[in-house]
C-alpha cells in the first residue's frame, strides 16, 4: 500500500476523532452522559466480536496471562475515562475538549517519565511546557476574567485525557502474548459491561422505552462514534503506526482539534479568538514535542491510539 494511501487513512482518524466531539457533546443532550458511553460501546462491541472471533486464540491466551492488566485498562481507559469524557462534555465546547486531549501524547510520556523513568528529551520538555500553557489559558482564562472557578467541563476533560494516558501506559508495560487490535477489542468488551453497569445506576435508567423515544440524529450520531471513531479509526492508526513507525502516524494526530473547529463553525457553534489563539499555542507544543521525543520502547499488546 503507497503513503499516500496511509495519509489518506491517518486523515480520516483525525476526522472522525476531530467530529465525536461535536456529536457527544450533542448525544448528551438526549441521553445520560452513562448510557451515552455504554451505547457507543455497545455498537463498537458488536464490529469487534467478529474480530475477536477471528483471532479467538490470541485473545483467550492474552486473557489467560494478563486478565488483571486488561481489567484495569478496561476500567480506567473505557469506563471512567467515558464517564469522564461524556460528563465533560456536557458542561464545555467541542472545542475545548479537542484541544485539552491534544495533549494526551504529552501527558502519556510525562506520566511514563516520572513514574517509570522513561527519558523525557529536551524538546519534549519545551513541547509540554508549551502545550500545558495553552491548555491553562484555555482553561482559566475567561475564568480569571470574570472571577469564576474553572469550568468543570474542562477539568473533567483533564481527567478524560490523562485515564486514557493510563490506559495507554498500562498496555504497553503490563499485557502480554497479545496485539494491539486484541488487546483493544478485549477491553472493548470488558469496558462495555462497565458502562452498562454505571449506567443502570443513572436516571433515566436505559429502559427499552426510553432508548426507543431518542431522535434518530441520536442514534446516527452513535453510530458513528461507535463505529467510525471507536473502531474504524483504530484500525487505520495501527496500520499506520505498523508502517510507517509511531512518530510519522502522531504527527497526524494535530489535525484532531483541527476537524474538531471546522466542524463547530459548520454547525454554527461559536469559536472564540482564545480557543483559536490556546489551540495554537496546544498544537505547538505537541509538534515540538513530537519532533524530538524519545519514543519508548512499545510492548506487542500496547494501543498506540492517541485518541478514543
Amino acid at each position: 500500500m503507497s503513503r499516500k494511501v496511509i495519509y489518506l487513512m491517518l486523515t480520516l482518524s483525525a476526522l472522525f476523532w476531530g467530529a465525536t466531539f461535536n456529536l457527544v457533546n450533542y448525544t448528551v443532550r438526549h441521553v445520560t452522559p452513562p448510557t451515552g458511553a455504554a451505547l457507543r460501546y455497545s455498537i463498537a462491541a458488536v464490529a469487534v466480536l467478529a474480530v475477536l472471533a477471528a483471532r479467538r486464540r490470541t485473545a483467550l491466551r492474552a486473557l489467560r496471562g494478563s486478565w488483571r492488566p486488561l481489567l484495569a485498562m478496561s476500567l480506567i481507559g473505557v469506563v471512567l475515562f467515558n464517564v469522564l469524557f461524556f460528563f465533560g462534555m456536557r458542561h464545555t465546547s467541542p472545542t475545548n475538549g479537542a484541544l485539552i486531549q491534544a495533549t494526551n501524547p504529552l501527558i502519556t510520556a510525562l506520566i511514563a517519565g516520572v513514574c517509570y523513568g522513561e527519558r523525557i528529551s529536551r524538546g519534549h520538555k519545551i513541547g509540554t511546557l508549551v502545550s500545558f500553557a495553552g491548555v491553562a489559558v484555555l482553561i482559566l482564562g475567561g475564568s480569571v476574567r470574570r472571577l469564576e472557578p474553572p469550568n468543570i467541563g474542562d477539568l473533567l476533560c483533564v481527567g478524560a485525557t490523562t485515564c486514557l494516558a493510563l490506559y495507554s501506559i498500562l498496555g504497553g508495560r503490563y499485557i502480554k502474548d497479545s496485539t494491539p487490535v486484541v488487546t483493544t477489542g478485549l477491553t472493548t468488551l470488558m469496558g462495555c459491561a462497565g458502562l452498562w453497569a454505571v449506567a443502570w445506576q443513572s436516571e433515566p435508567r436505559p429502559a427499552p422505552g426510553v432508548l426507543a423515544a431518542l431522535p434518530a440524529g441520536v442514534w446516527a450520531a452513535l453510530a458513528f462514534v461507535g463505529l467510525l471513531a471507536t473502531v474504524l479509526a483504530y484500525v487505520f492508526w495501527n496500520y499506520g503506526v505498523s508502517h510507517i513507525g509511531v512518530a510519522d502516524t502522531t504527527v497526524f494526530f494535530h489535525l484532531v482539534p483541527v476537524f474538531t473547529v471546522l466542524a463547530s463553525l459548520a454547525l454554527g457553534q461559536p469559536v472564540t479568538l482564545l480557543q483559536i489563539g490556546a489551540g495554537l499555542v496546544v498544537i505547538l507544543g505537541v509538534f515540538v514535542s513530537s519532533r524530538e521525543a524519545h519514543a519508548p520502547r512499545v510492548a506487542a499488546g500496547t494501543v498506540t491510539t492517541p485518541s478514543r
